[in-house]
C-alpha cells in the first residue's frame, strides 16, 4: 500500500512541478483596468520596466519601485508585462493581507493541498483531522515559487522574475523575509524580484536589512506626468487644443472655478498636516517652506533637523504636502498646487516673495492638469492614502 502511495505521490509531484514551471514560463498578463481613452503609456518608463522583466542570465540584483499613490505604477507595470509576459509572475498584495498566501498561490497556479504527501493526506482522513501546515500559506507559496524558478532557470538558462505589487500592505517581518529570499536568489541568479510600493516606509525597512539591501538596484521612482506629458495627453486623448489645455477652459469648467477648487483642496491638505497658522507644525513648516522656495529642494537629513524627533517628521511627510524622493534623498513640495497655494497665502507662512510670477496663470494651468487629470495612468486604487514616508537611514 505504501509503495503504491509513494508511486502516486511521485507522479503527482512531477505533474505539479511541470505545471508550475509552465506557469512561470508563460508568465502573468494581468488585466489593465484603464480604458484606452484614459491610458497614457509613458513609453520610456515602460521600456525600462521591460528591460527588468527580461534579465540577462547572469543578473544578480533585485529592484525596488516607488511613487506616490496615483502616479500609475501598477498600470505601467501591467503594460510592460503585457508586452513581455514570459518568465514573469505578478503578485498583487491584497488589501486584506491575510489573503496574501492565497493570492500568491493563485499567481503561480499552486493548490496548497498539493504540497502535502498522499501518505499525510491519508493519515488525516483516517484520523479525522484536517490540520493545515504550520507554515503560513505565503511561505509555502514562496518556497514553491523558488523551486519552480530554479527548474525554470535550469531549463531556459535565465532567471525568472517575480513582481510584488503594493508590498507596503505587508508587515515588516514579511517584507524582510521576501527581501532575504530576493537577495539569496539574486546571488544564485535563480530569480529577480521587483518590489513596488507607495510608501517610503518599505524602503526604510529594506535599507535597515543592510546585508540583503546590498543586492538592491534603485530605488526607481515613478513620479507625476511632466508638463509636456500632461499637455500631450490632453491634446491626443481628449482632443483639446493645445492653447486650451494651458489656458482658459478644462473639463468644461472656467479657469477661475477650477483654480479656486484646487486651492480649496490644497488648503484641506495643509490643515490635515497641521501646518496652517496656529496649528501644531506651523512654525517648523514655515522654515521648511521658505527653504524649499529658495532652493527648490531640501536634503532629507536637513528636513529631519527641523523637527524634535523623527516621528513628527514622518507624520508631516505622510500628509501629502511634502514629498520624499528616495533616488536623490531629497524633499520637495508634493505638487505644483501646494507651492502655488503657499505663494497665494504667502503672509500666512512668512514667505517673502522675491519673484511673484510663479503664481501666474501658466503655473496654475499646469497644477490643474496635474490635479484634474491624474487618473490617466491610474487604476482603481487599493493603496494606502498616505504619501511616501521617509526611508530613514541611521543618521
Amino acid at each position: 500500500m505504501s509503495g503504491i502511495l509513494g508511486y502516486l505521490a511521485c507522479c503527482r509531484g512531477r505533474n505539479n512541478d511541470s505545471r508550475l514551471i509552465k506557469n512561470v514560463k508563460e508568465g502573468t498578463r494581468p488585466e489593465i483596468n484603464v480604458s484606452a481613452d484614459e491610458l497614457f503609456p509613458r513609453p520610456i518608463i515602460v521600456s525600462h520596466l521591460k528591460a527588468i522583466f527580461q534579465p540577462a542570465k547572469n543578473q544578480s540584483r533585485y529592484y525596488t519601485v516607488c511613487g506616490e499613490p496615483g502616479t500609475g505604477k501598477t498600470t505601467l507595470i501591467k503594460l510592460a508585462l503585457k508586452e513581455v509576459g514570459r518568465g514573469v509572475v505578478y503578485v498583487d498584495v491584497p488589501p486584506f493581507v491575510n489573503d496574501f498566501g492565497e493570492t500568491f498561490g493563485e499567481a503561480i497556479n499552486f493548490a496548497f493541498e498539493e504540497d502535502v504527501s498522499l501518505n499525510n493526506q491519508l493519515r488525516r482522513k483516517l484520523s479525522g483531522t484536517n490540520n493545515e501546515s504550520d507554515e503560513p500559506k505565503w511561505v509555502r507559496a514562496l518556497i514553491t515559487f523558488q523551486l519552480a524558478a530554479k527548474a525554470y532557470n535550469v531549463k531556459y538558462d535565465i532567471p525568472a522574475v517575480i513582481v510584488y505589487d503594493n508590498v507596503d500592505r505587508l508587515d515588516p517581518k514579511t517584507i524582510r523575509i521576501l527581501q532575504n529570499s530576493a537577495k539569496d536568489n539574486a546571488d544564485s541568479q535563480t530569480y529577480i524580484a521587483l518590489f513596488v510600493s507607495s510608501e517610503g516606509s518599505v524602503l526604510k525597512i529594506m535599507e535597515g536589512n543592510s546585508s540583503s539591501y546590498s543586492r538592491a538596484f534603485g530605488p526607481i521612482e515613478i513620479g507625476d506626468l511632466t508638463k509636456e506629458e500632461s499637455i500631450e495627453y490632453l491634446v491626443s486623448k481628449h482632443k483639446i487644443k493645445e492653447e486650451a489645455a494651458t489656458n482658459e477652459f478644462l473639463a468644461g469648467q472656467s479657469f477661475k472655478v477650477i483654480k479656486q477648487a484646487i486651492l480649496n483642496i490644497t488648503e484641506k491638505k495643509l490643515l490635515r498636516a497641521q501646518i496652517c497658522p496656529k496649528q501644531k507644525y506651523h512654525k517648523v513648516a514655515c522654515r521648511i517652506i521658505n527653504s524649499l522656495l529658495t532652493n527648490k529642494e531640501l536634503k532629507y537629513i536637513k528636513y529631519l533637523q527641523f523637527f524634535d524627533n523623527d516621528e513628527e517628521a514622518d507624520e508631516v511627510l505622510e500628509k501629502n504636502v511634502f514629498a520624499y524622493h528616495p533616488g536623490k534623498n531629497i524633499i520637495t513640495f508634493q505638487s505644483q498646487s501646494v507651492e502655488l497655494y503657499i505663494k497665494t497665502e504667502a503672509d500666512d507662512f512668512g514667505v517673502k516673495l522675491i519673484d511673484t510670477t510663479p503664481a501666474d496663470e501658466d503655473n496654475y494651468a499646469y497644477a490643474i492638469i496635474q490635479e484634474e487629470y491624474l487618473p490617466i495612468t491610474k487604476e482603481p486604487s487599493h493603496q494606502h492614502s498616505s504619501n511616501l514616508k521617509s526611508p530613514r537611514e541611521n543618521y
